[in-house]
């Protein structure tokens, strides 16, 4: 038979948002190989997604086995030689180099954080039906979604306050760090903005690893009818933050996951960001991304030659916001939008009409 062994971080796993990655790679790997899928472990992790994704509490030692007995492993460097961006290209050129299409049983493996969710856009169906599939997922979703009123901005807003994350004041250098606590007045400064920017058409609903006072108090003053956090809601807490029309994002890859699926708006902190010349960038400060070749690189490139209209909206999904919390025009304008979209009087499906007059084609 054909494996693909899709690799836990580190000996035990790590957080969700991390494993995704190992996930979806093992998923395009064994799409492009024709291969079954095996891992990451969730039973020897410590945050105990096998109650989740309802796995054995064993299903590491398969992996753990298979892994051993790899007889081919799919790593950074074989990645980066393939010259492709989308994994699935990079695995299918390796595996002809490899003629494992001649071959009717092999294990293979990948795993690891390289090549980023550019590489990986592929396998987001398949993360969304792992995490609409995991056990108490869909009715943790509709407990929060049947109480949100489709008239109004639905803003997610991911606090990570747990002992895992560094505390900022320790550090005198927050750019280009992750793991990282925010201010919670930075939380606080945006959610005000948007209040005030959007008066009564906009709400907002809290995410946390732990709730602590910070947390309460950003509930209190914004979404005071929130209920509390129910039982396994790791996955489905991820896939809310995914459905919402703008993600107040913690620097961890929990939110990152959360913005990659829904491809929508988000805010990201400004003071972590790298900058290269003029412009901000999440990935600017790593190596292998100060290459002239490289994605962030190319993306300047092209940034210095658009065209931008309404600074920046329609084009900008991730919006670098100050500790003061001020929403930039371009940003303001996107979410205008959005809002004018959720109208349901122009939907057909919704017993919506469409204006005849804007339908006529242009010249007509």
């Amino acid at each position: 038979m054909r494996f693909v062994v899709a690799r836990r971080t580190g000996r035990r796993g790590e957080g969700l948002g991390n494993e995704i990655m190992a996930w979806s790679k093992g998923y395009i790997a064994s799409q492009v190989l024709g291969a079954k899928l095996i891992g990451p472990g969730w039973g020897i992790n410590a945050r105990r997604y096998y109650r989740n994704f309802q796995t054995s509490r064993f299903d590491f030692v398969l992996e753990d086995l298979l892994y051993r007995l790899a007889t081919y492993r799919f790593e950074e460097a074989d990645y980066r030689a393939s010259g492709e961006l989308n994994f699935g290209a990079a695995i299918e050129k390796w595996s002809q180099e490899k003629h494992l299409d001649h071959r009717s049983s092999f294990i293979v493996s990948v795993g690891g954080m390289y090549g980023g969710y550019l590489a990986i856009r592929d396998a987001r169906p398949f993360i969304w039906q792992k995490l609409l599939g995991s056990k108490n997922a869909l009715s943790n979703i509709y407990r929060v979604t049947s109480r949100l009123d489709p008239g109004k901005l639905f803003v997610a807003v991911h606090m990570r306050v747990g002992n895992d994350f560094q505390d900022p004041g320790a550090t005198s250098e927050f750019r280009g760090r992750f793991n990282m606590k925010l201010p919670l007045e930075w939380y606080l400064n945006i959610c005000e903005s948007l209040s005030h920017t959007f008066k009564d058409k906009v709400q907002f609903h809290f995410f946390t690893d732990r709730q602590g006072p910070e947390f309460q108090e950003a509930v209190a003053r914004f979404n005071p009818g929130q209920e509390g956090r129910p039982e396994l809601s790791e996955t489905s807490d991820l896939a809310l933050m995914a459905m919402a029309d703008f993600r107040i994002c913690s620097v961890s890859s929990y939110s990152l996951v959360a913005s990659f699926l829904s491809g929508g708006l988000y805010a990201w902190y400004e003071p972590q960001l790298s900058l290269l010349h003029e412009a901000y960038t999440l990935w600017g400060h790593e190596t292998s991304q100060q290459m002239d070749n490289s994605p962030t690189r190319l993306a300047y490139q092209e940034a210095c030659r658009a065209i931008w209209e309404k600074e920046g909206s329609g084009i900008i999904q991730g919006w670098p916001i100050s500790l003061a919390g001020k929403l930039p025009p371009g940003l303001v304008h996107a979410l205008e939008h959005k809002l004018a979209s959720a109208n349901q009087a122009f939907n057909l499906l919704s017993y919506g009409v469409v204006p005849k007059k804007f339908t006529v084609s242009i010249g007509n």
